[in-house]
């Protein structure tokens, strides 16, 4: 029960930390953040991106070329905030903060397997959350519309559901699809 009261807490601090004015902090959009929010805008008007391919697998951006799962992540957001910088950032701050969480599942597994630990996996899987949720690296890539966010995001998932998996074999399948899908 107070392990659940202070992840909680510690998930209310995350999100508040990824979101409080999201909107304005970081001061404005960078290059890659507009042409990501003007293709995921194209995408929700036309189904096509900036340069008209119709729902493409990779993205073209400013001579270089974006993996397509945060472009489609961002189309809801921009469809229900609006074209502004807290619509393309909100994916990026939704996923920091679900990351928080999956990093205590995932550090309870690896210690409840250890009988050295297990009596204290939820103390240490708690520390690791409170960690990943103050870090000034994850805040500044949740703040902001980086792909590489939803990634750790993914490979943290990915992990979570292997090591769950040794338990119940169900989950393998899950990891297997997610390690893919972070390719």
């Amino acid at each position: 029960m107070r392990t659940r009261f202070f992840l909680i807490l510690i998930l209310l601090l995350a999100f508040i930390l990824r979101f409080y004015k999201l909107g304005q902090v970081p001061i404005s959009l960078e290059w890659d953040e507009v042409a990501l929010g003007y293709d995921a805008y194209s995408i929700l008007q036309t189904g096509k991106d900036q340069f008209g391919k119709l729902l493409p697998l990779t993205f073209r951006s400013l001579d270089d070329y974006k993996p397509p799962i945060y472009e489609y992540a961002t189309v809801p957001a921009v469809a229900f905030f609006g074209l502004n910088e807290f619509g393309v950032r909100f994916p990026s701050a939704l996923f920091g903060t679900l990351t928080v969480f999956l990093t205590f599942l995932l550090v309870k597994l690896i210690f409840e397997q250890s009988p050295k630990f297990k009596f204290r996996a939820d103390f240490i899987a708690l520390i690791a959350a409170f960690l990943l949720g103050i870090s000034p690296w994850h805040l500044q890539f949740s703040r902001a519309a980086f792909e590489v966010n939803l990634s750790v995001f993914i490979t943290v998932a990915a992990v979570t559901a292997f090591l769950a998996g040794l338990k119940n074999h169900k989950f393998f399948l899950l990891s297997s699809f997610l390690f893919g899908l972070d390719l």
